[in-house]
């Protein structure tokens, strides 16, 4: 019987498979504090896990790390779009044996479509519908489309749930009558865009709207977009999602200022947009245009906006001192892709997030020879107040070496 990690939060549509699942058949559930970053920091503590049901962006973590589960034979992949080279990346491990890309909004109780992915398939499918779900590829008159067509999807059967709590609008919008059953039963809009192969599995496209998938979360860039409006001196943001070092999305954002205020992003435009947005709605990058770039039809030319430098409008920072400064400042610059790094900057503010976190503290155990808790990266995300905690630079090895452990002690940290 499986041994599943239960990785996922339990907020997240996802942890009602690893929990639910394996318990129904009898398996064993492994629960994973911290969103699997716990396996990645104690890979032996799962030792016995046999199917990882995560998002791709934590996999490739996983992989990059070291950090796979020695039996962990199945890799169940959600949530995001998963690329084709990560799936041959996966097969290329010496123990995962299947890697299953599943596909299917919240509305339709976690799970609609599934795949046995090949290594090699020019673009991962989302495979078929599972037991008791029915998928509808639709032009914009309701009509199916012939293979090959894109279309708009729609899902139907046992998992469509009722609509959403208190927002009847909405659910009328989402929750239609459907026309391709007798019973008087609905089908769910995704809003995503597919085509059905000519091998019957279905080929996600991406979105009919604004939607996108930050980590796992899906984010409708129309609601940041709002909320950096709101600011005073804003009069018009446009939001985009560009892939971050890690292959992930991070958001940028455009914006114009009002007539008569100064050129410059407002400096107080990122707690502006922390004070109304999860972290991982808050762009990482800021940009102040004096006009957006226009398509002949006036749209805005969303593809002429230009590449931000991450963490460009950062405030001025001194320069990193001293060898352990100096080391945090060239991990973090490799991860990031930012030039200059400087001693008072904020990993977080600088774009960093809980996937680059792990790889921090890998890279940093691995050249000062002292394992970094990950915790650290969290509790002390300023580069200088990080910089204190590494161990003495007289004792970094030269080559691979016996990895010591940071402790808490009273009053703060130490290595040991």
């Amino acid at each position: 019987l499986a041994q599943t990690l239960a990785a996922t939060s339990v907020s997240f549509d996802l942890s009602v498979f690893e929990i639910f699942a394996p318990l129904s058949v009898g398996g064993t559930v492994h629960l994973v504090p911290d969103n699997a970053l716990d396996l990645i920091a104690h890979p032996g503590r799962y030792a016995d896990v046999t199917l990882v049901n995560t998002v791709p962006s934590v996999a490739r973590e996983l992989l990059a790390a070291g950090a796979i589960p020695p039996r962990a034979r199945t890799m169940n992949l959600a949530g995001e779009p998963l690329a084709p080279h990560l799936v041959e990346e996966l097969y290329a491990h010496p123990v995962i044996g299947v890697v299953n890309n599943l596909y299917g909004p919240s509305e339709d109780t976690t799970y609609s479509t599934h795949a046995v992915t090949i290594a090699g398939d020019a673009r991962t499918p989302i495979g078929r519908p599972v037991d008791g779900t029915r998928a509808h590829v639709l032009d914009g008159s309701l009509r199916p489309v012939v293979v090959g067509a894109v279309g708009e999807l729609y899902l139907s059967g046992a998992g469509v749930t009722r609509g959403y709590h208190a927002r009847p609008a909405l659910t009328a919008e989402r929750y239609l009558p459907d026309p391709f059953s007798a019973d008087g039963s609905r089908m769910y809009r995704t809003g995503d865009l597919v085509r059905w192969r000519p091998d019957g599995q279905l080929e996600y496209l991406g979105r009919a709207d604004g939607q996108v998938k930050v980590r796992g979360h899906r984010v409708e860039l129309g609601e940041v977009e709002e909320v950096l409006r709101r600011h005073p001196q804003v009069s018009e943001a446009v939001v985009i999602a560009r892939p971050d070092t890690t292959g992930s999305l991070r958001l940028a954002a455009y914006i114009v200022p009002h007539e008569g205020d100064a050129g410059d992003v407002p400096s107080d435009l990122p707690s502006h947009a922390r004070t109304w947005l999860p972290d991982f709605m808050v762009p990482s990058a800021l940009v102040a245009l004096e006009e957006f770039p226009l398509l002949p039809n006036g749209k805005i030319d969303r593809a002429a906006l230009p590449d931000p430098e991450p963490g460009a409008n950062r405030t001025a920072s001194r320069p990193p001192s001293g060898p352990a400064e100096e080391l945090i400042a060239r991990v973090w610059s490799e991860l990031l892709g930012i030039t200059e790094i400087g001693a008072d900057d904020d990993f977080f503010a600088l774009g960093g997030h809980s996937l680059l976190a792990t790889r921090v503290v890998s890279r940093l155990t691995t050249l000062t020879g002292t394992e970094i808790p990950l915790h650290l990266v969290f509790e002390h995300s300023v580069l200088a107040d990080l910089a204190r905690l590494l161990p003495d630079p007289a004792g970094w090895p030269a080559g691979p070496a016996r990895i010591r452990r940071i402790r808490r002690v009273r009053g703060g940290t130490t290595a040991g």
